[in-house]
């Protein structure tokens, strides 16, 4: 049974920030889609997923 990302964010770019948000967050991790198009945070599973028509990865 797959276990769903507790909060999927849309974004325009395949580099990521995540600190987890609010007070009780992690620290900050920088985070690269490749050529997936997603990546989801080791510290809090957040997925992160590059919005339609958004720059891709750079070659």
């Amino acid at each position: 049974m797959a276990v769903e990302a507790p909060e999927t964010i849309e974004v325009d770019k395949a580099e990521v920030r995540c600190d987890g948000g609010g007070a009780l967050g992690h620290p900050a991790v920088y985070l690269n889609m490749g050529a997936k198009g997603w990546v989801e945070c080791p510290y809090c599973d957040r997925k992160f997923v590059l919005a339609e028509g958004a720059a891709g990865p750079a070659h």
